[in-house]
């Protein structure tokens, strides 16, 4: 199954059941929930095999939702959830889209805003590097490139 989505092609292989269930009216919802489902399995399945006990076998507190009900339904019970298995879900985060601090596209209304606080973090981070080399003419020029971003981020 192909899908493509602004341009990117997404490519699904499914067997012949799910297929079969393609052709009969079925939600996308449905399917993606499925293939989280068996994406979250995979996941922690490879992590158990390399011996590290890192599923966290308590269900929540509020709801009674167990990490394994969630691995099968992709979704949560409540907010709590995400605290509950925070780890588990760093874990698979990491796994499934090689990090787990968003680096996408942003809304087009908040966008340039959000580059911006983006691009001068970006920039301190290279300034204390820049600093930690002693090469403070480089660790200057940032920092005044950071003032104009943060300048033109506040609307003077």
């Amino acid at each position: 199954m192909q899908q493509i989505v602004n341009g990117a092609k997404t490519e699904i292989h499914l067997c012949q059941d799910c297929s079969a269930q393609v052709d009969s009216p079925i939600s996308m919802d449905a399917l993606f929930n499925g293939l989280l489902g068996s994406i979250l399995s995979m996941a922690v399945d490879n992590k158990q095999s390399s011996h590290k006990p890192s599923v966290n076998y308590q269900p929540c507190p509020i709801c009674g939702m167990t990490f394994e009900n969630f691995k099968s339904s992709g979704r949560f019970g409540c907010v709590e959830c995400y605290r509950v298995f925070s780890k588990e879900l760093r874990t698979i985060l990491k796994n499934v889209q090689a990090s787990n601090k968003h680096e996408g596209k942003y809304p087009k209304k908040y966008g340039h805003d959000m580059f911006q606080k983006k691009e001068a973090e970006r920039m301190r981070n290279l300034m204390q590097t820049a600093i930690k080399e002693e090469n403070f003419e480089e660790a200057a020029r940032l920092r005044d490139e950071i003032k104009i971003i943060e300048i033109e981020g506040s609307g003077y």
